[in-house]
């Protein structure tokens, strides 16, 4: 956070602020401290979150945070999944707060770098706009915001099982009970009866993935570069990872702690092989695409980033912004398409073109 921003704990505690929560991807427990350092900054004159309805259930922990903090839940129902409906919600009610509140910041509560674009938005037009998120959060909404809070890694003590084997309690989708069951193939899980969604650990899935792509998946996780559903067990952040088989891709969320994927309906049919192991390939998917083209396009024409060919730009992308090697090229092509590089026929030479002018289609480089 810097220091000149009239957003500090020195600053003028009278401020109005609103405080729009993700509830589907922030834990319920960090809400205290959330609080803590919203209190410091200003008066949080509005206070809503934003979740599927199951969020809002008795079996979660989100009601009695909404009591104890005076919360305006805004439960959202969707009938196609992965729709993130409860973004919309909270994007609307920003945009609306933005030009007939008289907040003076809005608070965005969440790890989710699809808001990046929101912040930017509220910061453009004279509004401070406060971010709290986790540890993984990506960088392009933490510059986005007026100042960014990194959310501690507290979960309550029932929340964060003591051993893999600890029970599951509520579905991150609707929020109804889970059941321990089993797959088709035996491997223990725990199912929702009412969306039929899946919650099964990786150790159960050695005989669907091959162990070098569960790895994958787990050093992919970590990355958190595209924020799903919230974990069932832990109460943190999953992440969304792309799975391509070759003949089809499906997201599913994963838990680097838990080490753990949650399967909407008909996503673990979609997967399981019937001809021994699943060697997949695993990416981020195309929100992380977005927002990391938006990053690179930033350091090329700011100069913070010169590759002299595209061998060096694969390099770097690989290197510094640990991109894997499935997106390599759909993000080298976006770079193209969008007139940010130009690539020499040949060499394979990178011209960075300013923003204001490109060259026509088909003109080429000139030797240096």
């Amino acid at each position: 956070m810097g220091t000149n921003s009239p957003f500090s704990a020195n600053s003028n505690a009278s401020l109005p602020l609103a405080v729009l929560i993700d509830a589907d991807n922030v834990s319920p427990s960090s809400m205290e401290w959330v609080f803590q350092q919203v209190n410091k900054l200003g008066d949080p004159i509005i206070r809503r979150a934003y979740g599927m309805v199951g969020c809002f259930s008795g079996n979660g922990g989100w009601p009695a945070v909404q009591h104890q903090f005076g919360l305006v839940a805004r439960p959202q129902v969707s009938n196609i999944l992965h729709k993130n409906v409860a973004d919309i919600a909270l994007v609307i009610d920003a945009m609306s707060l933005l030009y007939k509140s008289p907040c003076a910041g809005i608070c965005i509560v969440s790890s989710d770098s699809d808001f990046t674009a929101l912040a930017a938005r509220i910061r453009e037009e004279g509004k401070g706009v406060i971010g709290f998120g986790d540890a993984k959060t990506p960088d392009s909404f933490r510059t986005a915001c007026t100042c960014f809070y990194e959310l501690p890694k507290v979960r309550p003590q029932a929340a964060r099982p003591a051993s893999p084997q600890t029970k599951v309690t509520t579905c991150p989708r609707c929020g109804e009970p889970l059941t321990s069951s089993r797959t088709k193939a035996k491997q223990p899980c725990q199912i929702c009866p009412a969306c039929n969604g899946m919650f099964i650990r990786m150790s159960a899935l050695k005989g669907v993935f091959d162990e070098n792509s569960l790895q994958a998946m787990l050093g992919q996780a970590k990355l958190h570069e595209q924020p799903g559903c919230v974990c069932p067990s832990c109460g943190s952040s999953m992440s969304i990872l792309k799975v391509s088989t070759g003949t089809q891709d499906t997201d599913i969320d994963v838990c680097d702690h838990c080490k753990a994927i949650w399967y909407d309906a008909s996503e673990y049919e979609a997967l399981v092989p019937n001809d021994g192991p699943l060697l997949p390939t695993i990416s981020a998917g195309k929100s992380f695409r977005r927002d990391l083209v938006l990053l690179l396009t930033s350091d090329l024409r700011e100069g913070r980033l010169k590759p002299a060919d595209i061998w060096a730009l694969q390099t770097i992308l690989k290197k510094r912004y640990f991109v894997p090697k499935p997106d390599l090229d759909p993000i080298i092509s976006a770079l193209r398409a969008q007139k940010v590089i130009a690539v020499k026929h040949g060499d394979g030479a990178i011209e960075i073109l300013p923003a204001s002018s490109h060259p026509a289609p088909g003109t080429a480089i000139p030797k240096q």
